[in-house]
């Protein structure tokens, strides 16, 4: 089972020499995670959405170079779908280019295109609550938490969507890289923004209220499904009372699909 059948091979590119502001601009319209950048047809880096939002320089020329990041690993087209996903979960990214020997790119694996082949296979797994793969000790934030303070546990979780609660944990929104990065904010990080009439953005501002929530007894499959036709990646689960009691995202649910590949 050869990955080339699932890698997506018409996605956008970005030159080194190109500006910041393009990159982010590109995330942003395309909704893309990774933006691969590249030089006389050769992957030299990737652009993500943490590359953009944690930039700190002032400069308004900030090129692409200046931001850039080695991808963690980048795939080969001889590569089988189990090689390439148990790769990618150790290196803990959803996304990976996709390069021929020589390196030139050639297209974006994703996770989410596990996902799609197995949630409509006859395979058991498909039928186990997701109870038994979510991740129940959950890092949330408040909805009067500043968009700094939420960014900072997504850099110290490794996490790109927050679950926002109330005090009694019940779900009120999502906030995510993306809405970050829609909202256009700049310098997030910059502490010293704050003497310079830095405004202190909220997450109730910028998160998502239409959060998709499952039960703990749902299929593992109609999560997968959620996943796939909302481009979605992660789904919260909730009890009868919408408290928060897990979280699982795509990384969970290819791990449970990683034993039938």
């Amino acid at each position: 089972m050869n990955i080339m059948e699932y890698v997506k091979t018409n996605v956008p590119t970005i030159s080194p020499t190109d500006l910041a502001t393009k990159a982010r601009a590109i995330l942003r319209d395309f909704k893309l995670r990774t933006l691969p950048v590249v030089e006389d047809e050769k992957l030299v880096g990737i652009i993500t959405r943490i590359s953009i939002l944690t930039i700190t320089s002032s400069k308004s020329n900030l090129l692409v170079r200046d931001i850039m990041e080695e991808p963690k690993i980048a795939l080969k087209p001889s590569f089988s779908l189990k090689k390439a996903v148990k790769e990618m979960l150790e290196a803990d990214v959803w996304y990976a280019p996709v390069i021929s020997e020589d390196g030139k790119f050639i297209g974006i694996f994703g996770l989410e295109n596990v996902i799609k082949k197995f949630y409509n296979e006859d395979i058991p797994v498909n039928n186990v609550p997701i109870k038994e793969f979510m991740t129940t000790d959950v890092i949330t934030v408040s909805s009067d938490d500043e968009v700094s303070v939420i960014l900072h546990k997504m850099l110290k979780y490794r996490f790109s969507g927050l679950p926002v609660v109330d005090d009694r944990r019940r779900v009120v929104g999502i906030v995510t890289e993306y809405d970050i990065l829609k909202f256009g904010m700049s310098r997030i990080l910059l502490e010293s923004e704050r003497s310079k009439g830095y405004r202190r953005v909220r997450a109730r501002e910028i998160m998502s209220t239409a959060v998709y929530k499952v039960t703990p007894n749902t299929p593992l499959r109609d999560v997968a499904k959620i996943m796939v036709e909302k481009d979605i990646g992660r789904v919260v689960v909730v009890n009868e009372k919408n408290e928060l009691i897990g979280i699982v995202d795509r990384e969970d649910v290819v791990r449970a699909y990683m034993k039938y590949m």
